[in-house]
């Protein structure tokens, strides 16, 4: 008999909940200005124009308003992770 009072599998189940579950600073935005070279929209997949600094995901342009980054791609950094398919 186990001296704990869970099974292996509640604990993992358990972990792996834990491991996506998003923790963040009590003022954080779902978009916000960061320092120069914060960000990672540059190698974002969802960054259709880098220039006129234009985000394709459906999230951002429905919580910011309009497709337009509002501020350099290098200094502006977005939340809107999509979940990962997990397997079975």
């Amino acid at each position: 008999m186990s001296e704990y009072p869970w099974t292996e599998d509640e604990v993992l189940e358990a972990s792996a909940k834990k491991k996506r579950q998003a923790t963040f600073p009590a003022n954080h935005q779902p978009g916000m200005r960061v320092p120069q070279g914060g960000s990672s929209c540059e190698s974002c997949e969802y960054l259709k124009d880098p220039e006129k600094r234009i985000c394709g995901n459906p999230y951002f342009v429905k919580w910011n308003g309009s497709a337009t980054i509002p501020a350099p791609i290098d200094s502006y950094c977005s939340d809107w992770y999509e979940p990962e398919e997990q397997e079975s």
